[in-house]
Protein backbone atom coordinates (compact mmCIF):
# COMPACT_ATOMS: atom_id res chain seq x y z
CA UNK A 1 0.00 0.00 0.00
CA UNK A 2 1.22 3.44 -0.86
CA UNK A 3 1.94 5.81 1.91
CA UNK A 4 -0.51 8.20 -0.10
CA UNK A 5 -3.18 5.84 0.63
CA UNK A 6 -2.00 5.14 4.41
CA UNK A 7 -2.54 8.70 4.84
CA UNK A 8 -5.64 8.58 3.29
CA UNK A 9 -6.85 5.51 5.37
CA UNK A 10 -5.66 7.59 8.32
CA UNK A 11 -7.79 10.52 7.37
CA UNK A 12 -10.91 8.36 7.19
CA UNK A 13 -10.49 6.71 10.17
CA UNK A 14 -9.79 10.38 11.96
CA UNK A 15 -12.95 11.72 10.68
CA UNK A 16 -15.48 8.89 11.58
CA UNK A 17 -13.75 9.08 15.17
CA UNK A 18 -14.17 13.27 14.75
CA UNK A 19 -17.95 12.78 13.83
CA UNK A 20 -18.87 10.38 16.77
CA UNK A 21 -16.52 12.26 19.15
CA UNK A 22 -18.77 15.38 18.78
CA UNK A 23 -22.35 13.44 18.93
CA UNK A 24 -20.80 12.10 22.37
CA UNK A 25 -19.68 15.44 23.62
CA UNK A 26 -23.03 16.96 22.66
CA UNK A 27 -25.06 14.33 23.93
CA UNK A 28 -23.00 14.25 27.37
CA UNK A 29 -23.43 17.67 27.97
CA UNK A 30 -25.40 18.17 30.98
CA UNK A 31 -28.22 20.85 30.73
CA UNK A 32 -28.50 23.58 34.33
CA UNK A 33 -31.09 22.96 36.64
CA UNK A 34 -33.93 24.65 36.32
CA UNK A 35 -34.69 25.45 40.29
CA UNK A 36 -37.88 26.57 41.43
CA UNK A 37 -37.46 27.53 45.48
CA UNK A 38 -40.36 28.70 47.15
CA UNK A 39 -39.77 32.04 48.86
CA UNK A 40 -39.37 34.15 52.13
CA UNK A 41 -38.26 37.13 52.69
CA UNK A 42 -36.06 39.51 50.38
CA UNK A 43 -33.10 38.71 52.53
CA UNK A 44 -33.85 35.48 52.48
CA UNK A 45 -33.59 35.34 48.71
CA UNK A 46 -30.81 37.27 48.31
CA UNK A 47 -28.86 34.38 50.87
CA UNK A 48 -30.64 31.52 48.29
CA UNK A 49 -29.28 33.75 45.15
CA UNK A 50 -26.21 33.92 46.79
CA UNK A 51 -26.02 29.42 46.96
CA UNK A 52 -27.22 29.17 43.37
CA UNK A 53 -24.16 30.99 42.47
CA UNK A 54 -21.76 28.66 44.01
CA UNK A 55 -23.20 25.76 43.35
CA UNK A 56 -21.41 25.15 40.25
CA UNK A 57 -18.18 25.18 42.14
CA UNK A 58 -19.04 22.33 44.67
CA UNK A 59 -17.29 20.01 43.09
CA UNK A 60 -15.09 17.77 45.49
CA UNK A 61 -14.60 14.30 43.72
CA UNK A 62 -13.74 16.65 40.40
CA UNK A 63 -16.39 14.53 38.41
CA UNK A 64 -18.41 17.90 37.15
CA UNK A 65 -21.01 20.16 38.88
CA UNK A 66 -24.11 21.90 37.67
CA UNK A 67 -25.36 25.45 37.17
CA UNK A 68 -28.96 26.50 38.67
CA UNK A 69 -31.17 28.71 36.45
CA UNK A 70 -33.42 29.87 39.75
CA UNK A 71 -36.27 31.18 40.11
CA UNK A 72 -38.49 32.50 42.90
CA UNK A 73 -41.96 31.19 44.12
CA UNK A 74 -43.07 33.30 46.70
CA UNK A 75 -46.20 32.47 48.90
CA UNK A 76 -48.38 35.40 47.07
CA UNK A 77 -47.36 34.72 43.44
CA UNK A 78 -49.20 33.21 40.72
CA UNK A 79 -49.12 29.49 40.19
CA UNK A 80 -46.29 28.39 38.27
CA UNK A 81 -46.22 25.54 35.48
CA UNK A 82 -44.19 23.04 37.63
CA UNK A 83 -43.47 20.99 35.03
CA UNK A 84 -41.15 23.30 33.67
CA UNK A 85 -38.72 22.91 36.59
CA UNK A 86 -36.55 19.81 37.17
CA UNK A 87 -36.67 20.14 40.97
CA UNK A 88 -38.71 22.29 43.67
CA UNK A 89 -37.00 23.47 46.84
CA UNK A 90 -39.07 23.97 50.09
CA UNK A 91 -37.07 25.87 52.97
CA UNK A 92 -37.18 25.98 56.89
CA UNK A 93 -40.72 26.29 57.90
CA UNK A 94 -39.66 29.22 60.25
CA UNK A 95 -41.68 32.88 60.71
CA UNK A 96 -38.42 34.43 62.76
CA UNK A 97 -35.31 36.35 61.74
CA UNK A 98 -34.85 36.49 58.02
CA UNK A 99 -37.30 33.88 57.18
CA UNK A 100 -41.41 34.87 56.99
CA UNK A 101 -42.58 31.06 55.79
CA UNK A 102 -46.17 31.22 54.47
CA UNK A 103 -47.22 27.96 53.20
CA UNK A 104 -49.82 29.05 51.50
CA UNK A 105 -48.92 28.35 47.79
CA UNK A 106 -47.98 25.34 48.45
CA UNK A 107 -51.26 24.24 50.67
CA UNK A 108 -53.02 25.72 47.79
CA UNK A 109 -51.33 24.10 44.98
CA UNK A 110 -51.47 19.89 46.62
CA UNK A 111 -52.83 18.78 43.04
CA UNK A 112 -50.74 20.94 40.75
CA UNK A 113 -46.94 19.90 42.45
CA UNK A 114 -48.59 15.80 42.92
CA UNK A 115 -48.98 15.80 38.74
CA UNK A 116 -45.80 17.55 38.21
CA UNK A 117 -43.73 15.38 40.91
CA UNK A 118 -40.96 13.09 39.95
CA UNK A 119 -39.15 10.17 41.34
CA UNK A 120 -36.99 12.16 43.74
CA UNK A 121 -37.64 13.44 46.90
CA UNK A 122 -35.51 14.57 49.76
CA UNK A 123 -36.73 15.31 53.48
CA UNK A 124 -34.56 16.40 56.25
CA UNK A 125 -35.03 17.63 59.71
CA UNK A 126 -31.99 19.98 59.24
CA UNK A 127 -32.64 23.97 58.60
CA UNK A 128 -29.59 24.15 56.61
CA UNK A 129 -30.90 27.34 54.63
CA UNK A 130 -30.29 28.70 58.13
CA UNK A 131 -27.18 27.58 59.14
CA UNK A 132 -25.74 28.68 55.89
CA UNK A 133 -26.75 31.97 56.86
CA UNK A 134 -25.27 31.51 59.90
CA UNK A 135 -23.44 29.23 61.82
CA UNK A 136 -21.01 27.28 60.16
CA UNK A 137 -22.08 29.06 57.14
CA UNK A 138 -21.28 28.31 53.67
CA UNK A 139 -18.83 25.55 54.37
CA UNK A 140 -18.56 22.81 51.31
CA UNK A 141 -18.55 20.10 54.07
CA UNK A 142 -21.28 21.34 56.00
CA UNK A 143 -24.58 23.72 54.57
CA UNK A 144 -23.62 24.77 51.18
CA UNK A 145 -22.31 20.76 50.27
CA UNK A 146 -25.69 19.86 51.50
CA UNK A 147 -27.95 22.10 49.87
CA UNK A 148 -26.09 21.77 46.44
CA UNK A 149 -26.44 17.74 46.83
CA UNK A 150 -29.71 18.20 47.53
CA UNK A 151 -31.15 20.23 45.18
CA UNK A 152 -28.84 18.55 42.34
CA UNK A 153 -29.93 15.04 42.92
CA UNK A 154 -33.82 15.84 43.65
CA UNK A 155 -33.56 17.94 40.05
CA UNK A 156 -31.25 14.81 38.34
CA UNK A 157 -34.24 12.42 38.27
CA UNK A 158 -37.52 11.94 36.07
CA UNK A 159 -40.25 14.83 36.47
CA UNK A 160 -39.93 17.46 39.10
CA UNK A 161 -38.05 16.46 42.33
CA UNK A 162 -38.75 17.56 45.65
CA UNK A 163 -36.42 18.97 48.12
CA UNK A 164 -37.91 19.55 51.72
CA UNK A 165 -36.30 20.97 54.68
CA UNK A 166 -38.03 20.80 58.21
CA UNK A 167 -41.17 22.63 58.75
CA UNK A 168 -39.99 24.75 62.16
CA UNK A 169 -37.33 25.03 64.57
CA UNK A 170 -36.99 23.15 67.50
CA UNK A 171 -38.54 20.47 69.17
CA UNK A 172 -42.35 19.87 69.42
CA UNK A 173 -42.86 22.62 72.43
CA UNK A 174 -41.13 25.02 70.56
CA UNK A 175 -42.75 28.70 70.40
CA UNK A 176 -45.10 28.82 67.04
CA UNK A 177 -42.81 31.93 66.19
CA UNK A 178 -39.66 29.45 65.29
CA UNK A 179 -42.20 27.13 63.57
CA UNK A 180 -44.92 27.17 60.43
CA UNK A 181 -46.17 23.32 60.56
CA UNK A 182 -47.46 22.25 57.26
CA UNK A 183 -46.39 18.69 56.58
CA UNK A 184 -49.39 17.28 58.12
CA UNK A 185 -52.32 19.94 56.61
CA UNK A 186 -54.79 18.38 55.09
CA UNK A 187 -53.72 19.81 52.11
CA UNK A 188 -49.88 19.09 52.60
CA UNK A 189 -48.61 16.93 49.94
CA UNK A 190 -46.77 14.96 51.98
CA UNK A 191 -49.39 14.42 54.58
CA UNK A 192 -50.43 11.06 53.80
CA UNK A 193 -46.58 9.90 53.39
CA UNK A 194 -45.04 11.13 57.07
CA UNK A 195 -48.17 10.91 58.85
CA UNK A 196 -47.17 8.95 61.55
CA UNK A 197 -43.38 8.49 60.97
CA UNK A 198 -42.29 11.92 62.18
CA UNK A 199 -40.78 13.32 65.55
CA UNK A 200 -40.19 16.69 66.14
CA UNK A 201 -36.83 16.71 68.38
CA UNK A 202 -33.68 18.97 68.66
CA UNK A 203 -30.36 16.69 67.85
CA UNK A 204 -26.56 17.95 66.75
CA UNK A 205 -25.88 14.30 66.10
CA UNK A 206 -25.90 13.58 62.59
CA UNK A 207 -24.53 10.12 61.39
CA UNK A 208 -23.72 9.66 57.49
CA UNK A 209 -24.67 5.55 57.54
CA UNK A 210 -21.64 3.39 56.12
CA UNK A 211 -24.35 2.12 53.71
CA UNK A 212 -25.61 5.58 52.12
CA UNK A 213 -21.86 7.27 52.62
CA UNK A 214 -20.73 6.75 49.08
CA UNK A 215 -23.61 7.93 47.45
CA UNK A 216 -23.69 10.87 45.11
CA UNK A 217 -26.01 12.81 47.38
CA UNK A 218 -23.14 12.30 50.28
CA UNK A 219 -20.41 13.83 47.66
CA UNK A 220 -17.71 15.74 50.01
CA UNK A 221 -19.79 15.36 53.19
CA UNK A 222 -19.02 13.77 56.59
CA UNK A 223 -20.52 13.27 59.52
CA UNK A 224 -18.21 15.86 61.41
CA UNK A 225 -19.80 18.02 58.65
CA UNK A 226 -23.16 17.62 58.91
CA UNK A 227 -23.07 17.50 62.78
CA UNK A 228 -22.96 20.27 65.65
CA UNK A 229 -24.17 22.81 64.29
CA UNK A 230 -25.93 24.18 66.91
CA UNK A 231 -28.59 23.08 66.57
CA UNK A 232 -28.39 20.65 63.44
CA UNK A 233 -31.88 19.24 62.77
CA UNK A 234 -35.48 19.87 64.08
CA UNK A 235 -36.82 16.79 63.44
CA UNK A 236 -36.26 13.29 62.83
CA UNK A 237 -38.16 10.36 60.22
CA UNK A 238 -38.79 6.29 61.50
CA UNK A 239 -36.21 4.51 59.60
CA UNK A 240 -39.29 2.17 58.88
CA UNK A 241 -41.10 4.30 56.49
CA UNK A 242 -42.07 3.02 53.17
CA UNK A 243 -40.57 3.96 50.05
CA UNK A 244 -37.60 6.09 51.64
CA UNK A 245 -33.90 5.14 52.68
CA UNK A 246 -31.83 7.09 55.60
CA UNK A 247 -28.64 9.05 54.09
CA UNK A 248 -28.43 11.38 57.53
CA UNK A 249 -29.12 8.88 60.75
CA UNK A 250 -29.95 10.88 64.11
CA UNK A 251 -26.97 9.38 66.05
CA UNK A 252 -28.93 10.71 69.20
CA UNK A 253 -31.94 8.02 68.74
CA UNK A 254 -31.28 5.21 67.21
CA UNK A 255 -33.95 3.71 64.40
CA UNK A 256 -34.46 7.14 63.29
CA UNK A 257 -33.06 9.17 60.43
CA UNK A 258 -32.55 12.92 59.81
CA UNK A 259 -32.74 13.41 56.00
CA UNK A 260 -34.35 10.87 53.88
CA UNK A 261 -34.50 10.37 50.11
CA UNK A 262 -36.77 7.92 47.94
CA UNK A 263 -35.12 4.81 48.17
CA UNK A 264 -35.32 3.27 44.66
CA UNK A 265 -33.63 6.54 43.38
CA UNK A 266 -31.06 6.72 46.62
CA UNK A 267 -27.62 6.05 44.75
CA UNK A 268 -28.32 8.37 41.53
CA UNK A 269 -26.31 10.89 40.14
CA UNK A 270 -26.25 14.55 40.78
CA UNK A 271 -25.20 15.61 37.70
CA UNK A 272 -28.23 15.99 35.86
CA UNK A 273 -27.62 12.36 33.89
CA UNK A 274 -31.11 12.07 33.60
CA UNK A 275 -31.37 15.36 32.11
CA UNK A 276 -28.72 15.50 29.37
CA UNK A 277 -28.72 17.81 26.51
CA UNK A 278 -30.02 15.50 23.58
CA UNK A 279 -29.58 17.42 20.16
CA UNK A 280 -32.40 17.53 18.05
CA UNK A 281 -32.95 15.30 15.31
CA UNK A 282 -31.76 17.50 12.19
CA UNK A 283 -28.08 18.16 14.69
CA UNK A 284 -27.71 14.63 14.92
CA UNK A 285 -28.27 14.10 11.01
CA UNK A 286 -26.17 17.26 9.94
CA UNK A 287 -23.16 15.85 12.16
CA UNK A 288 -23.48 12.49 10.62
CA UNK A 289 -23.64 13.74 7.18
CA UNK A 290 -20.69 16.33 7.63
CA UNK A 291 -18.43 12.91 8.77
CA UNK A 292 -20.08 11.14 5.96
CA UNK A 293 -19.44 13.94 3.34
CA UNK A 294 -15.77 14.05 4.53
CA UNK A 295 -14.88 9.90 4.50
CA UNK A 296 -16.75 9.40 1.12
CA UNK A 297 -14.77 12.71 -0.05
CA UNK A 298 -10.96 10.40 1.22
CA UNK A 299 -12.37 7.20 -0.32
CA UNK A 300 -13.29 8.53 -3.52
CA UNK A 301 -9.55 9.96 -3.69
CA UNK A 302 -8.24 6.92 -2.49
CA UNK A 303 -9.84 4.84 -5.43
CA UNK A 304 -8.17 7.29 -7.99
Amino acid sequence: MSNQKHQLINQAILAIATTFSLFSATVANAASLNVLWYGHTDAYNTKISELAALAPTFDPEGDGSLDWNLTFWNSLDPTPNFSDYDVLAIGTGSKAGIFNFDPTGILNNKDAISTARGNRTFLSGQDADAHYFGTPGPRPNGPLGFLVNAVNWAGSGEGMGIVVLPDGHGGVNSPPSSRQRWWFNDRSFLKDELEGYVSYFNTNSVVIPTETSDFPVNEGLTTVGISNWNLSSHATFNKNIPGYLSINDAGSRPGYAVTIVTASEADGGTLGDEIETIPEPGSIFGLFLLGGFGVRSLLLRMSQ
